[in-house]
C-alpha cells in the first residue's frame, strides 16, 4: 500500500520501508553531488516539515512529510511561519559500556562486554539512534524521533561506526547522477531505474549481477578525468592505463574510490575512555592528488583555493580548514578530507592525521539543543509587589526581577543627586563566615584592617584578586568576635562565594 508525502509542494508516492531520499529518486527528483545514501555526504540535505538540514537518506517516508529540497550552493529558506516547536524531551541512560554502531564488528564487542557481566547499550541510525556527540563526563549524545538520548557509560566507549566511501573530486562532479558504490547497491535493490550504469573502481555486486543479465552496465578501468554533462551525467571521462582518454556516455556513474573510518566520535572523545573497531579504526584509503573540481561542497571550495592557500604558505590541515573553510560544513569535512591530505602531500607537506573533530556531527534544533536543560526561573525580592505597585518598570539584572525606572528617569536622577534614594539590597549576595580562623581569612581577603570593625559595625570592602585587581565589592558586617557577615553584588555573587571558598580550604 502506497501512501503519500509533498516535495516542493508535488504529492509523491512511497512504500513501506522508504527513506524520503529513495522515495524523491524513484518520483524522478534529483540532486546534484555524489549520493552515498549512508549519511556522509551534504548532498541530499532537505528541510523536512520546517526543520533544514535533514539527510533524507536517513529519514523514512511518512504520511504528510512536507519536504523542500535545498539547492546545494544556497542556503535553506527561513520559514515562512516561525512558530515555536514541540518541547523535546530528554532521558538519562547509565551503563558500564556504550557500543555505537551494530554491524558485526559493533555487535561482537556487545556481545563480548555482556559476556563479561557488563551492562551495555547499543545505539545504531538504522535503528533510530543517531549519535551528534560525545562529550566529557562521558556523555554520549544522541537523537531519536522520541527525542535525545543522553547515556553515561561508566567505563568504556565503543565506537562501531564502519567506514564511509570516498567521493569523486574531478570537474563536473556537481552533477546530477553520481553515485557511490554502495549507494548504487541499494538503489538497485529499492528497484530504481539507473539507466546506463558506468562502474569505475570496484563494482557494487548487484551491477556486476546486472552486466551478467546484460543490462546496460559496464565496469571502467582507468583514472577518473571528469564527469560531463549539464545539469545530469551524460558521460564520464577515465585516462587509461595507456595515457588516453576515454569518452563513456551514460546515465549513471557508481564510483569505488576507497574508504575512511568513520572516526569523528573517536577524535571527538580524545582523553577519553573511548576507542574505534572494525572499519571505524581502519587507516584512510589516500586518493590520487586532486587537480579540479569541488572538494568541499558544503562550503563551495575547489581545488583551486586549495592551491591558492597552498601558495601563501597554508600547509597545516588546520589551517587549511579556517582559511578555505572546507571540513566546516554540515558534513564536517567526511567527504573533504581524505582529499585535502592528498593535495597537502603531493605539496610537499606529510601526511597529517584529520583535524579535530568537534560536535555535533549532525544539525540539530534549538529544541534538542537545550534538551534536559531547564531555565531557573528569575527570582523576585520580598519587595517586588510594592515596586510593581508604585509603577517600576521591570527588568531582569543580575539574576533577579528588580526596578529599572519608575518611569521619569530625570526626576528619579536628580532625587538621587539632590536629596536621597532607596535602594532593594535584598539580592545582595550574602555569606556568614565564623570561627576562630574567621578574622585571620578576612584579613587575607580583604586590603582593610579587619580586626579594627567593632560587633555590631560594618565596613564598605573591594574584594580583589592575587593581583590586586577588583573582583566584586560589598560590605563586611561583624556580629561577633568570631562571627562576619559579607555581602557581595548581586550579579558577582556566585564568583565571589567561590573565591572566599577556595581560600578558606587553601
Amino acid at each position: 500500500m502506497t501512501q503519500q508525502m509533498m516535495v516542493d509542494e508535488t504529492p509523491v508516492e512511497f512504500a513501506a520501508g522508504d527513506s524520503a531520499l529513495v522515495a524523491m529518486l524513484r518520483a524522478g527528483f534529483e540532486f546534484g553531488g555524489c549520493l552515498c545514501l549512508a549519511g556522509d555526504c551534504p548532498h541530499c540535505l532537505a528541510t523536512v516539515d520546517g526543520v533544514a538540514y535533514v539527510r533524507t537518506c536517513q529519514t523514512k517516508a511518512r504520511a504528510g512529510m512536507n519536504i523542500e529540497r535545498q539547492p546545494l550552493d544556497q542556503l535553506p529558506p527561513l520559514p515562512a511561519n516561525d512558530q515555536p516547536a514541540d518541547a523535546v524531551t530528554a532521558r538519562n541512560l547509565f551503563c558500564d559500556v556504550v557500543v555505537i554502531g551494530q554491524g558485526a564488528a559493533g555487535q561482537a564487542a556487545a556481545n563480548e562486554a555482556r559476556n563479561a557481566d557488563r551492562h551495555v547499550i547499543t545505539l545504531d541510525t538504522s535503528d533510530g539512534q543517531e549519535v551528534i556527540g560525545v562529550y566529557p563526563g562521558p556523555l554520549v549524545v544522541a537523537r531519536t524521533e522520541d527525542g535525545m538520548l543522553h547515556v553515561h557509560p561508566r567505563k568504556e566507549i565503543i565506537v562501531a561506526t564502519g567506514a564511509a566511501e570516498i567521493h569523486p573530486v574531478a570537474p563536473g562532479n556537481q552533477l546530477a547522477g553520481i553515485v557511490t558504490a554502495r549507494a548504487a547497491t541499494q538503489l538497485v535493490t529499492a528497484g530504481i531505474d539507473l539507466g546506463r550504469v558506468v562502474a569505475i573502481g570496484t563494482p557494487p555486486k548487484e551491477i556486476k549481477a546486472g552486466i551478467k543479465a546484460g543490462i546496460k552496465a559496464q565496469s571502467v578501468a582507468g583514472e577518473l578525468v571528469r564527469f560531463e554533462g549539464n545539469t545530469h551525467v551524460s558521460a564520464v571521462v577515465v585516462r587509461e592505463a595507456t595515457g588516453s582518454e576515454r569518452r563513456i556516455e551514460c546515465d549513471t556513474v557508481a564510483v569505488a574510490l576507497g574508504l575512511q573510518p568513520r572516526d569523528a566520535l573517536v577524535r571527538m572523545g580524545a582523553g577519553l575512555n573511548i576507542r574505534a573497531i572494525g572499519d571505524a579504526a581502519r587507516a584512510s584509503d589516500i586518493p590520487p592528488c586532486p587537480s579540479a573540481g569541488i572538494v568541499c561542497h558544503c562550503s563551495n571550495v575547489v581545488v583551486d583555493d586549495l592551491a591558492s592557500v597552498c601558495a601563501r604558505g597554508f600547509h597545516e590541515l588546520e589551517l587549511v580548514k579556517r582559511a578555505t573553510l572546507a571540513g566546516t560544513g554540515t558534513c564536517q569535512g567526511a567527504v573533504c578530507i581524505p582529499h585535502i591530505r592528498s593535495f597537502l602531500t603531493r605539496n610537499g607537506a606529510p601526511l597529517q592525521p584529520p583535524f579535530t573533530a568537534r560536535p555535533v556531527t549532525r544539525q540539530l534544533t534549538m529544541g534538542e539543543v537545550a534538551a534536559g536543560a531547564f531555565h531557573q526561573a528569575t527570582p523576585r525580592t520580598p519587595l517586588d509587589a510594592e515596586h510593581r505597585r508604585l509603577g517600576a518598570q521591570m527588568e531582569r539584572m543580575g539574576g533577579w526581577w528588580r526596578p529599572w525606572n519608575y518611569g521619569d528617569v530625570w526626576a528619579e536622577y536628580a532625587a538621587v543627586r539632590e536629596a536621597v534614594s532607596l535602594g532593594d539590597v535584598s539580592t545582595l549576595g550574602k555569606m556568614i563566615v565564623s570561627g576562630p580562623d574567621a578574622l585571620a581569612l578576612l584579613e587575607r581577603l580583604y586590603p582593610t584592617r579587619v580586626e579594627t570593625i567593632r560587633p555590631g559595625r560594618s565596613r564598605y570592602v573591594l574584594l580583589l584578586d592575587d593581583r590586586g585587581y577588583v573582583l566584586d565589592d560589598g560590605m563586611i558586617s561583624r556580629i561577633d568576635e568570631t562571627r562576619f557577615t559579607l555581602t557581595f553584588t548581586s550579579g558577582g555573587a556566585t564568583f565571589a562565594e567561590l573565591w572566599v571558598r577556595d581560600w578558606a580550604e587553601s
